[in-house]
């Protein structure tokens, strides 16, 4: 008996530790990335981010090409050895080179398209970035397969704080776009270097066709949705740029950007240490249920107050930090914050049907955002060249695929129904926008930004946290035993 408790609670420990470090990964790297964000937004111009905004579509599609789902089949295959690691990098890093071939001699087209005539030399500059994003998805998948997420920390924080002040220093100088560019491309080259440094695993001069085959066979589906997802999610971006101004594609993207970026470290610091954990009990659906369960109300309960506490506080946040230039932007920010407090039913849902192994269906469901959703967004953006009509369509549009879409075949496939979800999730929303709606209240005191911000946030914190405690709600309980236990075993 004392041995299977000792068992359990070395059990729930290792869990701890493991979303814990997966968390700071993804935070020490993001807040480091966003402070300089930050910093670069009030030396830099909206016109800047915006140039950057479509040079950052372009070389995302390449990087889902380029990567081909590898590194998610990799986490997959339960047999993944040296050889088949050795493989994924020379066929991801082949498939690199003849991207950037086409990047490199189609860069004067998209110039012409977006009548923008150093986009050539950018595209051509920041295309070798996917290079080092390929040959670094291996290297990030061997690392979260063993659930290495402190070396994975290491990488991430050490290339963000290097190529952080190289951005920086670049646009105090007036480099404009060009410490942008350079930024993201020192990152991605410093995180391979360190990562290369930590792991004992290198590639070996070896290529298995038969491993090529099996690797690319599940992994080219989640390498199509990975395209459509960027054109889904970039598809205001890329007409935005083509209809309005590059000022106006700035505001939009970055009224998009920071709030993506925040609840970005904590809703893929749980998606990451989902997706190999579902993969290891895909045998047991009784147990995937019950996992997917924890995962989506644990996540909600964590993500889903921070992102409304964020939207109501949007205002003065946006002026204290980016300065009054991008006020702009906050309605944008704040429809960004509404629809990432459900995005947990879908980081969930998506981990736990490529977990079990049904990369096509997660294929299928993008494809039926882009042509559903993703034309109402293209359509709404071309026809009112608005970027706040844009920016609600691709609100409604994102809610709905996420409830209605991403949601529906949960049922049949793990037997979790998109409506249990939703009822699972509906305390914790509620409770979220009781909380937001007591701290709004602040702003009828007409105090200053800093004052302000300050009591809207101790406000939310105390209603919301008071009311799971009232209500007991069993996430509160369980967020404080991880934290606990990542304690525990650091002391």
């Amino acid at each position: 008996m004392e041995g299977g408790m000792a068992s359990s609670s070395s059990n729930k420990s290792g869990k701890a530790n493991t979303f814990l470090w997966s968390f700071i990964e993804q935070g020490g790297s993001k807040a480091i990335q966003l402070f300089v964000q930050i910093i670069l937004a009030r030396l830099l111009s909206p016109e800047a981010f915006g140039i950057l905004a479509i040079l950052l579509v372009v070389t995302q599609i390449t990087d889902s090409i380029a990567q081909s789902g590898l590194g998610m089949a990799l986490i997959q295959k339960s047999d993944a050895d040296d050889r088949s690691y050795s493989t994924a990098w020379w066929l991801s890093l082949g498939l690199a080179a003849a991207l950037y071939i086409v990047v490199y001699f189609t860069s004067p087209t998209i110039s012409v398209f977006y009548n923008m005539p150093d986009l050539v030399v950018y595209l051509r500059v920041l295309g070798v970035i996917v290079f080092f994003n390929s040959a670094n998805s291996i290297q990030r998948s061997y690392l979260q397969r063993n659930m290495n997420f402190r070396c994975i920390f290491a990488a991430t924080t050490i290339a963000a704080l290097i190529s952080g002040f190289g951005g920086v220093v670049l646009a105090f100088f007036g480099f404009g776009v060009w410490s942008l560019v350079l930024q993201s491309l020192l990152q991605s080259i410093f995180i391979c270097i360190v990562m290369w440094l930590q792991i004992s695993w290198k590639p070996a001069f070896t290529f298995d066709v038969a491993q090529a085959w099996s690797l690319f066979s599940y992994g080219w589906k989640i390498c199509i949705t990975g395209i459509l997802n960027v054109i889904y999610s970039g598809i205001s971006e890329l007409i935005i740029g083509r209809a309005c101004s590059t000022s106006e594609l700035g505001l939009y993207s970055q009224g998009r950007k920071y709030p993506t970026a925040a609840i970005g470290v904590m809703s893929n610091s749980i998606a990451n240490v989902l997706f190999p954990m579902f993969s290891a009990i895909k045998g047991d659906s009784e147990a995937l249920r019950g996992a997917i369960r924890r995962g989506l109300t644990l996540g909600t309960f964590l993500v889903a107050p921070i992102s409304l506490l964020a939207a109501v506080v949007a205002k003065p946040l946006v002026a204290i930090l980016l300065t009054e230039k991008w006020l702009a932007c906050v309605p944008i920010f704040q429809l960004t914050c509404i629809s990432n407090a459900i995005l947990m039913i879908q980081l969930v849902n998506l981990r736990a049907y490529m977990a079990l192994g049904d990369s096509s269906l997660y294929m299928r469901l993008q494809i039926i955002k882009v042509l559903g959703g993703g034309a109402i967004i293209w359509i709404t953006a071309a026809l009112t060249h608005d970027i706040y009509h844009t920016a609600w369509a691709n609100f409604i549009v994102g809610v709905i695929s996420i409830v209605f879409v991403d949601a529906t075949p949960a049922k049949r496939l793990h037997g979790y129904s998109s409506l249990n979800q939703v009822k699972d999730v509906l305390p914790i929303l509620f409770l979220s926008l009781v909380a937001a709606a007591a701290s709004l209240a602040v702003q009828l005191l007409g105090l200053g930004c800093v004052p302000e911000l300050f009591l809207q946030g101790i406000l939310f914190a105390s209603v919301y946290l008071g009311g799971a405690k009232l209500f007991k709600f069993s996430e509160l309980s369980e967020a404080a035993s991880l934290l606990r236990g990542f304690i525990s075993r650091r002391s």
